[in-house]
């Protein structure tokens, strides 16, 4: 078994030194920290949690909230926090938080408490939608417990936010199809109480207008961020009388559901509509014909926010590491065969 002290000459610092990286602590140098953490990964060591809970009256425990068991998303996010509690020694827990519970200030109230009374978390990772409900925010804050959101929401407090720039994704998801000839181009938009809804939608209409198109509201379409809506979207689309060329789905999900819609209309694509989709995930390559799309970072999401929120966990002084701080991760447009020139191009 690895121990602390094989870390520590691997790393080429003092036990006590390998200790206060693994805790977190202040006053220890960024190339020394980040030494010591390639070794813990390289050696495979994991630090004894129970142990630590008695010296520091901590529980080491991140929870990671989420309203769904059956999101893509939710699970890619999942497996890089996982890993990161893995490598750095801490406690992962999945909370499910059910959207009526989440609906009910009351039972959403005693939800919460117990959560901080039983549990005990170290800090909390919030994911959408729950990134930017305002009551969940203010009542975990009262608490002071360290809280990471990923994706893009209005809280404004001392915590942080990992996400991309949704907005200018959806400009760029948006130009592509403008750059194949496409004037015509239809957009679904996801659940209205999420921020990257609208983000998406202000960086579609950021596109047209630069290109001297008018947004044409007929061509705009509610959804809900899954399937069954993508697909009543997509059947509504290819009934029009004078269909779009091209379809921008907020997300995957509601992008396969136009693709279902399409064959059931015998809608050829891409030569009849071309379908843009937002995250790049599973059902993206596996969908026929395979989706273009704007991929998110959904592991690179938990792996950092993991890693900011145990640093926030670890820190005497949360300020220090955290004041309305927003760290913008990369995305990148993932070219596959549901986009293509319109058919009179």
């Amino acid at each position: 078994m690895v121990k602390m002290v094989d870390v520590a000459e691997h790393a080429g610092v003092s036990i006590k030194t390998v200790s206060r990286v693994l805790n977190n602590e202040a006053h220890v140098k960024d190339h020394i920290r980040k030494r010591v953490f390639e070794s813990v990964k390289t050696l495979g060591y994991v630090p004894s949690a129970s142990a630590r809970n008695l010296r520091s009256r901590r529980t080491y425990a991140l929870h990671f909230i989420a309203h769904s068991p059956r999101s893509n998303f939710l699970h890619s996010v999942q497996s890089g926090a996982l890993v990161a509690c893995q490598n750095l020694g801490y406690n992962f827990f999945w909370d499910y938080l059910s959207p009526d519970v989440a609906d009910n200030p009351k039972a959403l109230k005693a939800w919460c408490e117990n959560l901080i009374k039983h549990k005990r978390p170290d800090g909390i990772l919030l994911t959408p939608p729950y990134t930017n409900d305002k009551t969940i925010n203010s009542l975990l804050n009262v608490h002071n417990l360290p809280i990471v959101r990923i994706g893009p929401n209005q809280i404004i407090d001392n915590n942080i936010t990992v996400k991309i720039d949704d907005r200018l994704a959806g400009r760029d998801a948006t130009q592509h199809l403008l750059d194949l000839g496409h004037k015509d181009i239809a957009f679904i938009r996801g659940i209205e109480n999420q921020s990257a809804t609208h983000e998406r939608f202000k960086g579609y209409c950021d596109a047209l207008n630069n290109a001297g198109i008018t947004v044409d509201d007929s061509l705009v379409f509610s959804g809900e961020f899954s399937f069954a809506s993508g697909m009543a979207a997509g059947e509504a689309i290819m009934t029009m009388q004078n269909r779009p060329s091209a379809v921008f789905a907020a997300n995957d999900d509601m992008a396969a559901g136009v693709i279902v819609a399409a064959h059931k209309n015998n809608v050829k694509i891409p030569d009849d509509i071309s379908i843009i989709g937002f995250d790049d995930s599973e059902m993206a390559e596996r969908i026929w014909p395979p989706l273009t799309t704007i991929r998110q970072p959904r592991v690179e999401y938990g792996e950092r926010s993991t890693e900011l929120l145990i640093k926030m966990a670890g820190s005497r002084s949360r300020q220090r590491y955290a004041v309305n701080t927003v760290e913008l991760m990369d995305y990148k447009l993932i070219l596959r065969a549901s986009t293509s020139a319109p058919p009179n191009k």
